[in-house]
């Protein structure tokens, strides 16, 4: 599973530190799972978190991280499994509202000080996902 977090703390005497993921939760990691050979692990770096059943990887987060994962392979059908993709992203849920036979599910991520919100819409049966970067709509 591929997680997207920032370094808030790097001991490079060590070689460890810890990381937030955009959902909140702490990882701590060491420059054993560090596997960018381009860049060296530093407070305030975006980066991917994999976790895998054997082991942890870390690297410097590319823009296919952020917007492609594992799960992205398969087009979610329900709200509740777009509201898990989202979430398994780094996403938190801050509002999920009914009114009218409607229902708008509102999720934020503040990672590295960047701003994204992807607003869910279900009505009946169609669902609209919308994604926003900095404000802007993500495609």
């Amino acid at each position: 599973m591929i997680y997207i977090g920032m370094i808030f703390q790097y001991n490079t005497d060590n070689g460890t530190g810890l990381i937030m993921l955009s959902d909140g939760a702490q990882k701590t990691f060491t420059s054993d799972d560090w596997t960018d050979s381009e860049n060296t692990p530093c407070v305030g770096q975006k980066i991917a978190y994999i976790e895998n059943e054997n082991n942890i990887q870390v690297r410097v987060a590319s823009e296919a991280d952020t917007n492609n994962t594992v799960e992205d392979k398969k087009e979610p059908k329900s709200v509740d499994e777009h509201l898990k993709h989202f979430i398994s992203l780094g996403f938190k849920l801050i509002k999920d509202a009914q009114n009218d036979g409607t229902r708008v599910l509102t999720l934020r991520s503040f990672a590295t000080g960047e701003s994204e919100e992807v607003v869910i819409k279900e009505k009946a049966s169609n669902i609209s996902v919308v994604r926003t970067h900095n404000g802007k709509v993500v495609t």
